[in-house]
């Protein structure tokens, strides 16, 4: 429901201000509007904060998951052990490594579900992070370049001429040398 109405805000905002401009043809004749499009999940893709984001949240996340591996392997060498045929074992046995595995499989799937949970926390955390970067890049932009207007989701139809999402990623790119250069 909060994403619909976000999308008829922006759209609702876009009909105004093509209305407005409408309206006052006479100024847009003489000055013109100029008008941007960024296409933030490319952005998200191709700038090297992004990338940044990846190997962080992995080199973070590496450990767990190699933990939750080898717990993976402990069920499967149990279950192994109990399928075994070869090998007959006692009623008492059998009904021990049943109830192992069963408490095992539980762990298991309660610490992948930990570990999903964390994982999307951190992720979310980082994507508002770079949003927040890519916004200021997009304020600069904007204050340089003189825009009236930069989009950046909703929009059915971007031409070429107002796509500035090369110009951001290169902003970007920049932005991240300069930070890699003073570290």
């Amino acid at each position: 429901m909060s994403v619909l109405k976000n999308i008829m805000t922006k759209f609702l905002l876009i009909l105004m201000f093509i209305l407005a401009s409408s309206c006052s043809g006479l100024m847009a004749a003489e000055d013109g509007y100029k008008i941007g499009f960024v296409n933030t999940s490319r952005v998200l893709k191709e700038a090297p904060q992004a990338r940044k984001v990846e190997e962080r949240l992995k080199a973070e996340f590496e450990p767990r998951e190699a933990q939750l591996k080898s717990k993976r392997q402990e069920v499967l060498k149990i279950e192994e052990q109990l399928k075994s045929t070869e090998v007959q074992i006692a009623i008492n046995t059998r009904r021990k490594l049943e109830r192992e595995i069963r408490l095992k499989v539980s762990q298991l799937k309660f610490l992948e579900q930990e570990f999903r949970e964390d994982q999307n926390l951190r992720r979310n955390e980082e994507i508002h992070d770079l949003q927040q970067v890519i916004a200021n890049v997009l304020l600069k932009l904007g204050d340089s370049e003189r825009f009236d207007l930069i989009l950046t989701e909703g929009v059915s139809y971007v031409s070429n001429q107002i796509d500035i999402t090369v110009q951001v990623i290169d902003m970007l790119k920049k932005q991240s040398e300069l930070t890699e250069g003073t570290q």
